[in-house]
């Protein structure tokens, strides 16, 4: 086991922590547990832009299949703790550590066995695309974050529940929801942009823009309820429960094209090329 190794198995075990000491910090609404919450996930954060570093760098050989998977949870975590700074509350930090938790167990568990990316997942087209879609992606999961809690505490107001415990030290449905709308406004574009570079990085890489693959369907699909919702929003003005529902399916198509598509579906975006 290597530096590089051990890095990746901190930064793991960090974001863990994180989430169960945030977590730990809203139901017992504790102040310092979710400080020191936050302070982990920051340090998670350190460490992991270190890790990513050394992947760029070619310092760290282990990439494969789930290579991805590190860029992509390494930009959740950073547009989460850009909203969270940027709003002022740690309501984000509930989702996005657990999440790029996950992403980096997946990568883990699926190994390498020898397997890399080619050497056409280079240059500045596919970088822009990788990194407009993770913040495109980033930014939907803050959105679907605010969604969960947002519904809960509409379903705890229809149910006329007193505020008390966990939701009396929640932020305020109206500020949840402009979240969703922060988040939606600056995710679309992102994702627009990373979804017309990944065309044409596969014009140049595969000579064709459009091939069928499940990968494409499935990233236009998500991409045509993200405008509407984009649209809805801006143009129509919506608030509430529609967007909040709308958010949370978005995340969940967005799960579904990273870890279903990409490892169990016959792709050209899973990642499996020989070095």
């Amino acid at each position: 086991m290597d530096w590089t190794e051990v890095l990746f198995l901190l930064t793991l075990l960090l974001y863990a922590v994180a989430s169960v000491a945030l977590l730990a910090g809203y139901i017992g609404c504790n102040s310092r547990a979710k400080t020191a919450a936050s302070v982990i996930s920051l340090a998670a954060f350190a460490i992991h832009s270190v890790l990513l570093a050394a992947v760029m760098s070619g310092a760290w050989e282990s990439t494969g299949r789930s290579w991805y998977l590190l860029p992509l949870s390494w930009a959740f975590v950073g547009i989460g703790v850009i909203m969270w700074q940027w709003q002022k509350t740690t309501v984000q930090l509930l989702f996005i550590p657990p999440v790029a938790f996950i992403l980096l167990m997946v990568a883990l568990l699926s190994g390498t066995n020898g397997i890399g990316s080619t050497q056409a997942m280079t240059g500045p087209i596919f970088t822009l695309h990788l990194i407009s879609v993770s913040i495109g992606l980033g930014l939907i999961t803050v959105a679907a974050g605010a969604a969960v809690i947002f519904l809960w505490q509409q379903k705890k107001l229809k149910a006329k529940a007193a505020l008390s415990g966990l939701r009396n030290d929640l932020p305020a449905m109206t500020t949840l929801d402009r979240i969703n709308g922060l988040a939606t406004l600056t995710g679309f574009p992102f994702y627009s942009l990373g979804v017309i570079c990944g065309f044409a990085w596969a014009r140049l890489a595969w000579g064709s823009v459009f091939s069928g693959d499940p990968k494409e369907i499935v990233s236009i699909v998500i991409w045509a309820f993200y405008a509407l919702l984009f649209h809805q929003r801006q143009a129509l003005g919506w608030r509430g429960r529609k967007p909040a529902l709308m958010a949370l399916g978005l995340f969940g198509a967005s799960l579904f094209s990273l870890l279903v598509v990409n490892f169990l579906l016959p792709t050209r975006h899973a990642f499996l090329f020989t070095l």
